[in-house]
């Protein structure tokens, strides 16, 4: 029947470092540990080996995990098939290893076996050595050249019960060369012993005549030999009678002893049965007295603080230890008074911007009215405040008000045209006048123009005579002159060129005359030369004046249109004000002051608006904080009624009132359970010291206790003389015994004195026949040394005997030799014959195993060191290119993997020999192994998993990577 051991729980409480670790493994056959040397991984695996197989053989290996004196404890849980097993282990470490009588225990389905040899039983009597060998599969092995062979000497114990055959038969070979050795001695030392017994009874030949001297020697030996018996028998009686004396002397020491420790217990009163009582609970009462001494002074402050705090709040104490006032009422509680703060704060501005506005109205107020006097009686805010002052419309009244002033302008400018044309009429008309005058000196009886149109020269007398005077030729050009400076200043240019022209023609036409008329005065075309510029003046005067009054007209029409242009102007301005809501002006110059005063006017207007929306908004703002405020005081007030706690004034301060009843219901709670408490105190002492006090007494635990404990200590005395008695009855009971002589010594003698005077008479008779005694063992010694003398025969017997012991030793060493030359030959055979039947099986099943990770090998063979004393197996590897390898030849990786696949090997042959799956405990068995040979390492285990547990502990993360892909659960093991 085929049995799996199924590792389920490890724990460590301490080994090699790790301490109270609990490692659960999953249900999967391949497990993984991941964790590093530091974590643990080495010696969890050494822990789980020590578990299964027990401790290592090795000092060095044990001392790796703990120290001298130190102790080892760690177990496992798991199924042996489907029993469930438990594994306890302490390994005690001694100075050269593991103590024998380390504590194991191993429980399978409840029973136990409380020993290794059991378990290691149940296992299939394979060696925990062997068992070591093979299932602890460590990374480092490749670095033991010899590792293989040691597994396959240890696997071989274990096929045959621990022990190697050939090693027996070496043993026994040597025995045997012993044994023939010997009993070839052994004939040589009878043949010398016939040749002595020959010499001796040749020696009794010729001592023959001794005979009668050693017959009468022997019968003296023979009375010496009563006489040292009957001595002998004497000394042993009176040894005896001196013991039993000793006996009874100590057995009435201890009488005497009992007799005064009764007489002691008698001595000491009688417990009171109430104080005994007491006396037992003495250690209640001390502790009753702890808490008087420690306790109550505390509860009792405690109870006093909690009183004050109730009268400083004018509550009970019992009202306040009822609060329950919690952190939460308290965040509560303050988080409200936090927002009625908030609140207040809020409502406080609104009341300041409330008073402002009420500050800043009046001045608006009056603003606004001394904007709208500004505007005149009629105006009013709706009037302002429908004005439209907008850009369009104020442009509009602008522009009509520029037009206004451009036409005021124009009708200005063609006004003084009109008046510079008047003028420049009337100036042409003096300038006519004058020239007229001057024409009508020469009295031609016609106009100037008919005068000139005609072409006659007619010369009066007046003529002719005014002609005389030289200074009257001046005169036009003197007023066209003047006509000519007029024209332009009265930017009449036309009037002034013409003046001008006619200035100089007359000028030249003077000078020319009076030239002329200082030559002759009566040069007659010098008189018609003033008479054609007199007519030239009058004529160049007409058209002047008829220039300057054509001009008049056309600056008339145009100071006509002017004006209209004014008033079309004037009128648009007052549509462009009434259409704006404004009232009409006296003056265009008026409309920007207009303007002014009503943005003025309608910002006032506005202003005191703004300042009578703000009051209102304020007003609300306030009305609505002061709701706000009075519903979070409400609010306050009702969480503290909720809370059994009066509203303090003003309610802000409810924080503060929480913080004191808090603190004095913290108190008042402290100082009820300490009233409680002191009166379960007071209660546990009347009911401890009920047995002694009177009913109504004041109890005074210090003296209760005094007196309980001088009652304990008499009852301690009382039952130390007890047992003393009782001890000393024992003994005297185990001094007598069942010895009648000492019980009837006892009877005879009763003090001690007379004991020791008997025993003083004893002990003298016994050294008088001790003397005898030795006198005739003296005289004996004589007459046997004279007998000895006198004969050989005890020569000759002691011979007989050893010849004879002889011969039997040597008959026996010779059968035991052959039987131990059978069993060496017959052992040796079976170790051949198990070596034919096993070796094949077991290398070919290494050999496909370590074909599967390396395919460059044919084989693996195991051959003997035939040459050497221990026959010790040695491994080679055979290629397939053909040659072999020898292991020790065999690089590190290499080496690992045969030592794998020797390892999974064995396992497999000793599982199926045994029934008893074991698993194997893997410790980074291909950290050595490159990158082609580790997956199909992998593979292996994984294979070996189908059939049995496998738990790879490893650091190595291609290690942790390739098991997780051939299916295995992973553990992590944290340092």
């Amino acid at each position: 029947m085929s049995q799996e051991l199924k590792i389920s729980t490890v724990r460590v409480k301490n080994f090699g470092g790790l301490t109270n670790l609990n490692l659960s493994l999953p249900g999967s056959k391949l497990i993984t540990v991941f964790g590093s040397n530091e974590a643990g991984k080495s010696t969890l695996a050494e822990a789980i080996m020590w578990l299964i197989a027990g401790p290592s053989a090795s000092k060095s290996e044990i001392q790796r995990f703990g120290e001298a004196g130190e102790t080892l404890v760690a177990e496992l849980e798991g199924l042996l098939e489907k029993s469930p097993l438990l594994l306890k282990a302490e390994f005690k470490i001694l100075g050269q290893g593991v103590g024998a009588r380390s504590p194991f225990d191993a429980q399978i389905e409840g029973g136990a076996l409380l020993s290794r040899e059991a378990w290691i039983a149940t296992l299939g009597s394979t060696s925990s050595e062997s068992i070591r060998a093979v299932h602890r599969i460590d990374g480092a092995d490749g670095h033991q050249v010899d590792q293989g062979e040691q597994v396959l000497e240890l696997a071989s114990q274990g096929m045959f019960g621990g022990v190697d055959p050939r090693v027996v038969d070496a043993s026994l070979v040597k025995q045997a060369k012993a044994l023939s050795t010997g009993t070839a001695a052994g004939k040589r030392s009878v043949a010398n012993i016939r040749t002595e017994i020959q010499g001796v009874k040749a020696a009794l030949a010729e001592v023959g005549k001794n005979a009668d001297d050693y017959l009468a020697t022997k019968n003296e030996q023979t009375e010496t030999q009563a006489k040292v018996k009957q001595a002998t028998e004497n000394k042993l009686r009176l040894s005896s009678e001196r013991d039993a004396l000793e006996s009874a002397r100590q057995a009435c020491v201890i009488s005497h002893r009992k007799t005064t420790l009764e007489d002691n217990l008698a001595s000491l009163e009688q417990v009171d049965p109430n104080w005994a009582v007491m006396a037992q609970q003495i250690p209640d009462l001390l502790a009753l007295q702890e808490f008087s001494r420690t306790q109550e002074p505390q509860f009792n402050e405690q109870i006093r603080r909690g009183e004050n705090e109730a009268q400083v709040l004018g509550v009970s104490v019992e009202q306040l230890a009822s609060l329950t006032l919690t952190h939460e009422d308290s965040v509560k509680l303050t988080n409200a008074v936090a927002a009625l703060a908030h609140l207040q704060s809020t409502e406080r501005e609104c009341l300041t911007e409330q008073s402002a506005a009420e500050s800043a109205l009046p001045l608006t107020i009056q603003a606004q009215d001394q904007a709208l006097g500004a505007l005149g009686d009629p105006a009013t805010p709706a009037a302002v405040l429908a004005a439209n002052l907008g850009a369009d419309s104020q442009g509009g009244i602008l522009a009509a008000q520029s037009r206004i002033t451009l036409t005021t302008t124009a009708f200005h400018a063609a006004e003084r045209e009109s008046r510079t044309g008047s003028a420049n009429v009337q100036v042409a008309e003096q300038a006519q006048q004058q020239a007229l005058a001057t024409w009508e000196q020469f009295r031609t009886g016609t106009s100037p123009q008919a005068w000139l149109s005609e072409g006659q020269l007619r010369l009066s007398t007046p003529v002719a005579a005014s002609a005389s005077s030289g200074l009257p030729r001046f005169i036009p050009a003197l007023i066209l002159g003047i006509l000519s400076i007029a024209g332009f200043a009265l930017r009449q240019p036309i009037l002034g060129i013409l003046a001008a022209v006619g200035l100089f023609v007359t000028l030249a036409l003077a000078i020319r005359g009076q030239a002329s008329t200082t030559s002759s005065a009566g040069n007659t075309q010098a008189d018609l030369s003033s008479l054609q510029a007199a007519a030239n003046a009058a004529s160049a005067a007409a058209l002047a004046l008829n220039q300057e009054q054509t001009n008049l007209q056309s600056r008339q029409a145009a100071q006509a249109q002017a004006e209209q242009d004014h008033a079309a102007a004037q009128r648009s301005l007052g549509s462009a004000l009434q259409n704006a809501g404004l009232p009409p002006v006296r003056n265009s110059s008026e409309v920007n002051s207009l303007l002014t005063n009503y943005q003025e006017a309608r910002l006032a207007v506005d202003l005191a608006t703004a300042a009578q929306d703000r009051l209102t908004k304020a007003q609300t703002g306030s009305r609505a904080a002061a709701a706000q405020v009075r519903n979070a005081e409400r609010a306050i007030s009702d969480q503290l009624a909720s809370l059994r706690l009066p509203a303090p004034s003003p309610i802000s301060a409810a924080t503060d009132t929480f913080g004191k009843f808090r603190t004095a219901a913290e108190q008042a709670k402290s100082a009820v359970d300490a009233t409680a408490k002191l009166s379960v105190h007071r209660q546990q002492v009347e009911a401890l010291c009920k047995p002694v006090a009177q009913p109504g007494q004041v109890i005074d635990l210090a003296a209760i206790l005094s007196t309980a404990e001088l009652t304990r200590e008499t009852q301690i005395q009382r039952a130390q003389l007890v047992e003393r008695i009782r001890e000393q009855e024992q003994a005297l009971q185990d001094q007598i015994g069942s010895s009648a002589r000492v019980s009837a010594l006892l009877a005879q003698y009763s003090e001690v004195d007379q004991f020791t005077l008997q025993q003083a008479a004893v002990e003298s008779e016994f050294d008088q026949i001790d003397a005898e005694l030795t006198d005739l063992t003296t005289e004996l010694g004589s007459i046997n040394q004279r007998i000895k003398d006198l004969s050989t025969e005890g020569q000759i017997a002691s011979l007989n005997e050893r010849l004879s012991a002889l011969s039997e030793e040597q008959s026996e060493a010779a059968v035991e030799a052959a039987v131990y030359a059978v069993a060496a030959l017959l052992l040796s055979e079976q170790a051949d014959l198990a070596d034919q039947q096993n070796q094949p099986k077991l290398i070919e099943r290494t050999s496909n195993f370590a074909r599967s990770v390396a395919p460059s090998w044919s084989a693996v063979r195991v051959v003997r060191d035939s040459e050497g004393a221990s026959n010790k197996a040695k491994l080679i590897v055979d290629l397939e290119k053909g040659g072999f390898i020898p292991v020790h030849q065999l690089s590190t990786g290499a080496r690992a993997v045969l030592y794998l696949a020797l390892r999974l090997a064995v396992a497999d042959e000793q599982s199926e020999r045994t029934g008893v799956w074991l698993p194997l405990i893997c410790d980074d068995p291909l950290v050595h192994l490159d990158d082609k040979r580790a997956p199909q390492a992998m593979a292996l285990l994984a294979q070996a998993a189908e059939n049995r547990q496998v738990i790879l502990l490893t650091c190595n993360r291609r290690s942790l990577d390739l098991a997780e892909q051939a299916g295995a659960q992973t553990l992590r093991l944290l340092a």
